[in-house]
């Protein structure tokens, strides 16, 4: 947590930063925003399943923060659901696979072979360049996805972002 104030001490320069705990409904889990989300929740179809997900997000600064989280209920469907979120994202963004992995691991999360943090270079649909950095995990059978997405990303607006996640006791 301390790191977490610390990046948020230096992107609290930025004005249209406001950096402020929520709680994100279901798994126990605590995202640091730097605007006040909205939230909206919808079935959507993920690896054979529809899965009931809930998205917080808000827009700040030119990007995007979100974190998406669903109770899917089978714990041996949760890695091929991992999978599905992180391939969503890239067939979204139009980017392939062309994914650059980087150790991550939120403390509290289940091991999953398919949890990591990605990030992905894509294209809006009139061309222009986007970018997500994106990050899958899950605890028990909640899956959870947590993307920066915008035309360009700096670490002073995701860091704080990441490193602000943090479950519940």
């Amino acid at each position: 947590m301390a790191c977490a104030l610390a990046w948020a001490g230096l992107a609290g320069c930025v004005p249209s930063l406001n950096w402020r705990e929520v709680v994100v409904p279901g798994p126990e889990l605590t995202a640091l925003f730097p605007c006040r989300p909205v939230s909206l929740a919808r079935p959507v179809p993920l690896a054979g399943r529809t899965v009931n997900l809930t998205l917080q997000s808000c827009e700040a600064d030119g990007s995007t923060y979100a974190v998406a989280s669903g109770e899917i209920g089978d714990p041996a469907a949760v890695a091929e659901t991992l999978r599905a979120l992180r391939d969503a994202t890239s067939r979204n963004l139009a980017a392939g696979t062309d994914f650059r992995p980087e150790a991550w691991a939120l403390a509290g999360a289940t091991p999953q072979s398919q949890a990591g943090r990605w990030r992905v270079g894509g294209h809006r649909p009139d061309g222009q360049p986007l970018h997500a950095d994106t990050a899958v995990f899950s605890r028990g059978t909640w899956v959870v996805q947590v993307t920066v997405i915008g035309s360009s990303l700096s670490d002073v607006r995701t860091q704080p972002f990441f490193e602000g996640l943090r479950f519940q006791p």
